[in-house]
């Protein structure tokens, strides 16, 4: 009765004391990453998945610690059997990463299929690139503009400029100026360094918005 009244008291200790993700956060942003590692992993031991996506990110980029992409994966992949979506994202694009030996092309575009048939803009988005640039597919610009509609529709502010690419200059679409403006201001919002170049490199301020596209039909979710 006795040791069952002791961890009863220390359970209650723990959860006193127990921490926020976001209040390792704050202890990061103030005293630095090393003070907040114990945090992150303690809240990684509780399958907190933005604690361990957040590992996983200070490691992949030397973040306050040593760089060990090792680490890095074996946070994802903890992250990603947990269904967090950001962790799986994360862990397609250590896939496409060349410089690790985690490189795995068909894993990485498996992981980003699965992700976009749930819906999940960031790999809609990613998947749209890689056809547009022909990475492990073969290029393919409708498909890619495809892609890039279904993240948009989520109001995916990248996605919104690469649609703004992809009417200015033809590809899988009819080149469409004033719909290329809309969509770079769109994402412009966001101070999208991909959506100020398309505006200025196309000159998209002459051309008026296309008045007759709904907008809404790409940023209203299905």
């Amino acid at each position: 009765m006795i040791f069952r009244y002791f961890l009863l008291i220390c359970f209650l200790f723990n959860l006193c004391f127990s921490i926020t993700f976001d209040e390792a956060m704050q202890i990061e942003e103030k005293d630095g990453v090393i003070k907040a590692l114990k945090l992150y992993k303690e809240l990684a031991q509780q399958d907190n998945t933005a604690a361990i996506n957040r590992l996983a990110y200070l490691y992949a980029n030397g973040k306050g610690v040593p760089k060990n992409y090792e680490y890095s994966y074996i946070f994802l992949l903890k992250g990603s059997t947990l269904g967090d979506y950001k962790c799986a994202y994360d862990l397609a694009k250590l896939y496409l990463n060349k410089d690790t030996i985690y490189y795995d092309e068909v894993n990485a575009y498996n992981l980003l299929s699965d992700l976009a048939n749930a819906k999940y803009a960031p790999a809609e988005n990613l998947i749209g690139v890689l056809f547009l640039k022909g990475m492990i597919v073969q290029k393919d610009y409708k498909q890619a503009v495809k892609y890039f509609e279904r993240a948009s529709k989520q109001n995916y502010p990248l996605a919104h400029c690469y649609l703004s690419y992809m009417y200015a200059t033809g590809k899988g679409v009819f080149v469409n100026f004033g719909r290329a403006h809309i969509f770079a201001k769109e994402g412009m919002k966001h101070n999208i360094k991909l959506c100020q170049k398309v505006y200025k490199d196309y000159n998209l301020k002459k051309y008026p918005e296309d008045k007759g596209f709904k907008f809404n039909f790409y940023t209203k979710p299905e």
